[in-house]
């Protein structure tokens, strides 16, 4: 496994986070490490969705009207 260097102040704030949650420090960043990665993952996500979002012909607001008369249309009878 890579060592990594935490500068102490930053390692000092860990320490103190992870006590109060009865956690190891080290246990705590990478929790954190992998939380960021997949906040990069999702941010990237929006962002291609929001790209080809602004590529559609349709607005937004064009493409729910069509989602609900494709619903009502096809409501099941009851």
């Amino acid at each position: 496994m890579p060592a990594v260097e935490i500068r102490q102040g930053i390692w000092n704030e860990l320490v103190d986070a992870a006590e109060k949650r009865r956690r190891k420090p080290e246990t705590l960043a990478n929790q954190a490490l992998r939380d960021f990665l997949q906040r990069m993952d999702d941010e990237d996500l929006l962002n291609r969705s929001a790209r080809t979002a602004r590529r559609a012909s349709l607005r937004a607001a064009d493409s729910e009207d069509a989602v609900r008369r494709y619903r009502r249309k096809n409501r099941p009878s009851g």
